[in-house]
């Protein structure tokens, strides 16, 4: 990419340019206006990040051993070294953080547009993207091609779950950025994968993963990938980078904790809190936890807790069935806003939670009748179904173990690239296209019925608390 290219693209994609701009102006200023301070598992990463930029290592609990600190139950360990390296930089100010996180916001705002562009560009221009990303704008004339990119990144850059928990440390805003890098690499290099390509999606793969274990579901997709082109060479390489990347963390956590630890302890204790009887799928105290980590220890209770989630879909496999279809309603409900008000009351947090309602319900409807048109119309666009599949395990790896409103949100930039999808096709032919959106609303509003229903008593006891304090 040279000096040239990149100054034509900011002349000629001012839409783009404009919508980053407006993307990082509201989340940075959301950030500053409500001055989240840091609490729970964002208080956490803070003090991790502080001892690692103090010389005391990762380390949570400076009281205990390392072997006894329980540091590595929480996510991690590459958000607690990102918000070091941020403190390194400009010293131990949020706002510093907020300002980095609304970049990265941006950053994926602009991946977003440039996956829709390589994806939604005709089959006789894309022999451009193989040269250089920059070449595809100069060729593409209509800007309905472009329009899906427009879109996408303004419903993800703008929505309001995503820009609260911007403004928060937490490990969202890096790990979905991170998680947008890989899709967006491997679209990049999708029609013609080279060693350049599989370099750097194997680096943003180990690195992503590090940064939250879950997307690692990815990589049995990225396998197949290669396994179907029979680019063998390139999955060694691939394979080895992530392998690579991941080492030196795995090789620290068994000397601290004599165990085979690849990213952190915390995956026994998801699925045993989100899985067990007499419970509702989502995320609560477990009174057995205490005295069982100080039977077992913090690893041993990572064990411990598998065991029981295995014990409890053995023993009872319908109730676990019904746990995971309660949090597949749960996951595409529109009454599940955010659940992170802590720092607001009354009339400011009705507004944001009926601007989330009413967000879920636009990203939602429109992302799927983008999903269903795809598989209808498109199912020739092999890129497509690969993001289609990324979408559905997102969705897979959170129903299936345990559900909170924040586990959704990586879900988000694929509705997005569909939302935006959609609305190419829509705008052009409204009568020929309504009923992919009557049918992905009618089934959304299904499952959001069904979600109130299992939980009425819950939400009218939250709403009666907001209107109380109005």
């Amino acid at each position: 990419m040279n000096s040239n290219k990149f100054l034509k693209f900011l002349r000629e994609e001012r839409v783009i340019i404009i919508i980053c701009l407006i993307v990082f102006i509201i989340n940075a200023a959301y950030a500053f206006y409500f001055k989240i301070q840091p609490s729970v598992d964002a208080k956490t990463y803070d003090a991790v990040a502080m001892n690692i930029l103090e010389g005391k290592g990762f380390r949570l609990n400076l009281g205990v051993s390392a072997s006894l600190d329980d540091v590595i139950t929480y996510q991690g360990p590459l958000y607690q070294y990102f918000l070091a390296g941020v403190y390194k930089i400009f010293g131990h100010y949020h706002e510093a953080v907020w300002m980095s996180q609304s970049l990265l916001r941006t950053l994926s705002a602009l991946m977003l547009f440039l996956i829709c562009v390589k994806i939604f560009t005709p089959a006789p221009l894309k022999k451009f993207v193989l040269k250089d990303s920059l070449d595809l704008y100069s060729s593409v004339s209509n800007k309905k091609e472009k329009l899906a990119g427009w879109f996408a990144a303004a419903f993800f850059g703008l929505y309001p779950d995503l820009i609260e928990i911007n403004a928060m440390l937490m490990t969202e805003t890096l790990s979905i950025f991170s998680m947008i890098l890989v899709v967006y690499i491997f679209i990049r290099y999708f029609d013609q994968i080279n060693f350049r390509g599989t370099f750097l999606l194997g680096f943003a793969a180990g690195m992503t993963i590090l940064v939250r274990s879950t997307v690692g579901i990815f990589l049995p997709v990225l396998i197949f990938y290669f396994l179907r082109r029979g680019t063998y060479k390139h999955l060694c390489l691939f394979l080895t980078l992530v392998v690579l990347i991941m080492t030196p963390w795995t090789i620290r956590n068994y000397f601290v904790y004599q165990s085979f630890i690849p990213t952190m302890a915390n995956f026994g204790y998801n699925l045993w809190v989100g899985n067990h009887e007499g419970g509702d799928g989502e995320g609560a105290v477990m009174p057995e936890y205490g005295p069982v980590i100080q039977q077992y220890g913090i690893i041993g209770t990572n064990y411990y807790a598998i065991n029981q989630f295995k014990n409890f879909v053995s023993d009872y496999p319908f109730t676990y069935i019904k746990l995971v279809a309660s949090r597949a309603l749960k996951y595409f409900s529109f009454v599940r806003p955010m659940g992170f008000w802590f720092y607001q009351s009354g009339i400011s947090q009705l507004i944001f939670i009926v601007s989330s309602v009413l967000s879920s319900i636009v990203l939602f409807s429109f992302g799927f009748a983008g999903i269903f048109l795809a598989l209808k119309k498109e199912r020739e666009n092999s890129q497509l179904i690969y993001l289609i599949t990324f979408a559905f395990l997102t969705c897979l790896s959170v129903i299936l173990i345990l559900i909170e409103s924040r586990y959704r949100l990586p879900i988000y930039p694929f509705m997005a690239i569909f939302a935006g999808f959609f609305i190419t096709r829509f705008v052009a032919a409204r009568k020929v296209y309504f009923r992919y959106l009557l049918t992905a609303f009618i089934a959304l509003f299904f499952f959001s019925m069904i979600n109130v229903a299992l939980e009425f008593n819950k939400i009218m006891d939250k709403l009666g608390q907001i209107l109380y304090k109005s």
